[in-house]
């Protein structure tokens, strides 16, 4: 009985521990992935960032997430834009926005 038991606690634990997974392959690829479009979004003076979004932006697998993401974040800065009454950040803004819509365009004309 003792030795089923403990048989039995081993083959639990081990399932246990085959759920915690680490991050595959492809988890850590989407996980930089995310993480370089981010920084591209943050630093739209810089002149890698429109051709890391649209790197990105223009595989398949990733283009309805990316879209959608710098809609968003379009939307945002658009909002800000109209309710900022200082013109260096509505300046700042602008060129933001003039970034997301022309990194929108290109991803969705390649």
């Amino acid at each position: 009985m003792r030795r089923s038991s403990l048989l039995l606690a081993v083959v639990l634990m081990m399932g246990l521990a085959g759920c915690q997974t680490q991050p595959t392959g492809e988890a850590e690829r989407i996980g930089h992935m995310v993480q370089a479009v981010d920084a591209a979004i943050d630093h739209p003076a810089d002149p890698e960032s429109l051709e890391t979004i649209v790197r990105y932006g223009t595989d398949s697998r990733y283009y309805i997430m990316i879209r959608g993401w710098l809609s968003q974040e379009l939307d945002g800065v658009e909002s800000q834009y109209e309710a900022s009454r200082n013109p260096t950040l509505r300046q700042q803004l602008q060129v933001r926005a003039d970034f997301l819509r022309q990194a929108i365009r290109r991803i969705d004309l390649e």
